[in-house]
């Protein structure tokens, strides 16, 4: 499935003409398509049932124009809306799921109207030809309703973009204190796939014999525990040799994985895996300092979804996102690249470390997404 054509996406400043209440344009313009889409299939069905009246099949034909002009305005700025805010695990399904229904939607009102425009001027449309195209918008209307649905979820269930939204369990939550004679007892399982880890003492055995290494293996990415000015102690992976790649944790379907790590004293690219299903297929966002990049390896060639220069330095929070056949990968908090594609089958999360020099980890989480 080839990747679909995203809105250009807009990272910060203020779009102009919104109230100060509004986070975006998208709550402004998302309740004309669903007042002007009813009118017209109310209009439409009018028309059938009074044949007579064909001012008011005109009428309904530009109500449909209209509906679905303002359906492509919704889509774009929700789109846009989305692709601006970094998504806990727990929304982001639901708001892929909204995306998915109102690309479908919008799609099928935009040629019915297209339709509905075009044919008479060549074809004269017989009765038959106008109940089907009823049962067409009425089709639409239920998927109208689906995605409205799943909006009304994310505004009113969640909180999206109208006050904090629902958000992930703080790690620090997650992970139990230690005490100075405990060593790293490495990932701890939270049930349904998901795992966090902060490397502690004894994180480099943790490393080596809790992660499965399918390239290479960890005497080709030496590990050990170093003091941090800012973060104190983490786990500092010297990288000189070939690559390496490693996997941890069960199989997961949609997943989300978030790792902190300083790449300032590493030259190569840094990525993050999901959907691992050995050296050469798996679901990737990579970093090498100056570029941001999400694709996919499949049968060991690469497809980059997107890629994005970045600017970034010090501490960086890398975030992945793939499931239901959408892929966003983030830095920082800011989305920097989405893409499109079919799901990989379930795969354990991964790092794969190409280049030398010194990469810094503090703490990775894994989350299990479910719709």
């Amino acid at each position: 499935m080839k990747p679909r054509p995203r809105p250009e996406r807009r990272h910060g400043g203020t779009e102009p003409m919104i109230p100060d209440w509004a986070p975006n344009i998208h709550p402004l313009v998302v309740h004309f398509p669903i007042a002007l889409l009813a009118a017209a299939v109310v209009t439409d069905l009018l028309s059938v049932v009074v044949s007579r009246r064909p001012a008011l099949r005109e009428a309904a034909t530009w109500l449909y124009c209209a509906g679905a002009g303002t359906a492509v305005a919704a889509y774009l700025t929700g789109s846009n809306a989305a692709d601006s805010m970094l998504l806990p695990a727990e929304v982001t399904p639901l708001v892929d799921v909204h995306d998915n229904w109102a690309f479908r939607t919008t799609a099928l009102f935009a040629l019915l109207a297209a339709a509905r425009v075009a044919l008479p001027r060549f074809l004269t449309l017989k009765a038959p030809v106008w109940w089907g195209a009823l049962a067409l918008a009425l089709l639409g209307t239920g998927m109208l309703y689906e995605t409205a649905e799943r909006g009304g979820q994310l505004v009113f269930q969640h909180g999206l973009g109208v006050q904090a939204i629902t958000t992930d369990a703080p790690v620090e939550e997650l992970i139990p204190e230690l005490t100075a004679d405990q060593v790293d007892p490495g990932p701890i399982d939270l049930g349904d796939g998901s795992w966090v880890w902060r490397p502690v003492q004894g994180a480099a055995a943790v490393l080596a014999e809790q992660f499965t290494w399918i390239r290479n293996g960890p005497a080709g990415l030496p590990a050990e525990m170093v003091e941090d000015a800012e973060k104190g102690s983490v786990l500092s992976l010297g990288a000189a040799g070939p690559e390496a790649l490693a996997v941890a944790g069960g199989a997961i379907d949609s997943a989300q994985a978030d790792v902190y790590v300083n790449v300032d004293d590493f030259d190569g690219e840094l990525q993050i895996l999901l959907h691992a299903q050995d050296a050469e297929n798996y679901d990737y966002f990579a970093f090498d300092g100056a570029t941001a990049a999400l694709g996919r390896m499949e049968g060991g060639t690469a497809t980059v979804f997107e890629e994005q220069a970045v600017d970034a330095s010090g501490w960086l929070f890398l975030r992945v996102f793939g499931g239901d056949g959408h892929f966003r990968g983030y830095v920082n908090g800011d989305l920097v690249a989405h893409g499109h594609d079919d799901d990989l089958p379930p795969g354990p999360f991964g790092l794969k470390v190409s280049g030398s020099g010194t990469v810094l980890l503090e703490r990775i989480q894994v989350q299990a997404v479910s719709d």
